[in-house]
């Protein structure tokens, strides 16, 4: 096949999403394609990780989106300042939508992959394209009939769905990362895939372990809790990663408790070597540490549907106990009892790179007209809250 230009659209709330841009990046390379530049949202003040724009090999620029704010107070998603906030960026949403715009004239890309960026999903639906894109993000599984739900939180399920829809509005395909195998659904252009892993990740010795836990922090605030369990504990051994920008590259607490700011290679490298792993569900992270075989300790934000979500993945699975606490205890505890088999995910994860490269050569290679992409949008905005495809008036389609 003709080599394909290809543009990311990426989520930067948080880093899971740029990991699997890194992933996929590679296999693209590796397919004689190539990303030829990457948008990242911004919805706060924290800039692109270096390691994030040397990884990738494309050009890579930042423009506003929305953002999520946590209570400092309950460790929770602040949904009341999030949406408050948010709602008053529209100007800052259509400078946005003028740069994506300029980016395809310029570019010209064979097909556009969105990692779970809600921007894109507008877009689309705002703008006539001929250029295909592909939807991203593990959040599709949400969509699939045998994902599992945990118990209540109904509120928090239906917005979660909805804001998933909305970031694949207009997409060709919906790739669904997955921990396990299921049935595609073409009526949803919604395809299982395997997880998408760094390369440097698969470098990583295996079957190592030494005498430390490896914690994740969603927040730099919780870091309140991991002292004050240390204090209680300091013994164990921590290395901790935080979001924290206004700290050194590495703090050193104590003795047994240290501190660094976010460090991709340095993360992985203390993931194949601790004994066990803290983190507040990020899929990635739950991954990599399912593969390698390392026992999880799983804490997901309060009020954080989608990591209640990841939680309830690893723990059914017998990789993870979830808590609603960073008290360590638990971890300490579950080390021992730790008895996941690592081979049907290593297995599945070994498929990524070939399903990956064919999913998108396969979009690319058919493009729609703008009359016709503009009817497959409109469906799929009307149908945000319903899984049923609406029926449109006759007016409405020409």
């Amino acid at each position: 096949m003709a080599k394909l230009r290809v543009l990311f659209i990426v989520q930067g709330e948080g880093r899971g999403h740029m990991t699997q841009a890194l992933a996929l990046a590679s296999m693209l390379r590796r397919a004689g394609h190539s990303v030829c530049k990457t948008v990242v949202s911004k919805g706060g003040d924290s800039e692109v990780p270096s390691y994030f724009e040397e990884g990738l090999q494309s050009p890579v620029m930042q423009v506003p989106s929305g953002r999520f704010f946590v209570n400092k107070e309950t460790r929770s998603v602040d949904w009341g300042r999030t949406i408050l906030s948010n709602s008053f960026k529209w100007a800052q949403f259509n400078r946005s939508f003028a740069v994506l715009s300029e980016l395809l004239q310029s570019e010209r890309p064979d097909v556009i992959v969105n990692f779970y960026e809600p921007l894109a999903g507008l877009f689309m639906l705002r703008e006539r394209l001929e250029t295909p894109m592909v939807a991203v993000a593990h959040q599709f599984m949400f969509l699939h009939p045998e994902y599992r739900f945990p118990p209540g939180q109904d509120v928090q399920k239906l917005s979660t769905i909805s804001f998933t829809r909305l970031t694949g509005l207009g997409a060709e395909r919906r790739l669904a990362l997955s921990l396990y195998e299921a049935k595609p659904l073409p009526d949803k252009k919604i395809v299982v895939m395997p997880p998408l892993l760094r390369d440097e990740f698969f470098e990583l010795p295996k079957d190592v372990s030494e005498p430390f836990f490896l914690v994740y922090l969603f927040h730099h605030s919780l870091s309140k809790d991991v002292i004050d369990w240390h204090k209680r504990n300091p013994k164990f051994r921590l290395h901790c990663f935080w979001n924290n920008d206004d700290a050194e590259e590495v703090t050193h607490y104590s003795d047994t408790l240290t501190f660094h700011r976010l460090h991709g290679q340095r993360f992985l490298d203390m993931m194949a070597r601790c004994q066990g792993i803290v983190t507040t569900s990020g899929f990635e992270s739950m991954a990599e540490a399912m593969y390698l075989g390392k026992p999880l300790m799983l804490n997901p934000l309060h009020q954080h549907f989608e990591q209640h979500c990841n939680g309830l993945d690893g723990t059914s699975v017998g990789a993870a106990v979830q808590t609603n606490d960073f008290n360590l205890d638990h971890l300490v505890k579950f080390v021992p009892e730790y008895n996941f088999d690592t081979t049907k995910l290593r297995a599945w994860i070994g498929k990524a790179e070939t399903m990956f490269v064919r999913e998108l050569e396969q979009v690319a290679s058919k493009k729609q007209s703008p009359k016709r992409r503009r009817r497959s949008i409109i469906d799929a905005a009307l149908s945000l809250t319903s899984d049923k495809p609406p029926t449109l008036p006759g007016w409405l389609t020409k």
